[in-house]
């Protein structure tokens, strides 16, 4: 039986709260609303916080990046020059309404390597939501 059965580390609650004050904190450090999702090991929302003033498309952009993240186990502006380098990959993936592959997407790890959730961040610019993605999947893995 055991070589029909697996199991699978995930994120807790507690440690999606860690990643979304990272997050919220790096955010307002450089003046920014922006939404954070996180999901867990299979791809199921944990928990979200949107700032006030952020633009509303943020929150379904932040869960997409998330997805992305966790679907292909890396961060989201590697998985767009991926893309961006295999053109047969590119269209069909970034046309699906879950998966937004651009900068703020991060795979969240233990401290061991073992992906146990993703983050996404949205609502400043590309370049400014990877800053806090960044932040906070650092944050994660050095307190796992």
């Amino acid at each position: 039986m055991a070589d029909h059965v697996t199991s699978v580390s995930t994120i807790t609650l507690d440690g999606a709260k860690l990643v979304a004050d990272t997050a919220l904190d790096t955010a307002r450090d450089h003046g920014l609303a922006v939404c954070v999702a996180v999901v867990n090991a299979t791809g199921n929302l944990v928990l979200v916080h949107r700032m006030d003033g952020v633009v509303e498309i943020a929150l379904e952009n932040a869960i997409a990046k998330a997805n992305a993240a966790i679907t292909f186990k890396r961060d989201t502006g590697a998985l767009s020059d991926y893309f961006q380098q295999d053109n047969s990959l590119g269209p069909p993936m970034t046309s699906r309404p879950h998966i937004l592959a651009v900068e703020g997407g991060e795979p969240l790890k233990t401290s061991a390597g073992t992906v146990v959730g993703a983050l996404g961040i949205s609502g400043a610019k590309h370049a400014e939501d990877v800053v806090c993605s960044k932040a906070a999947a650092e944050a994660f893995a050095a307190a796992s």
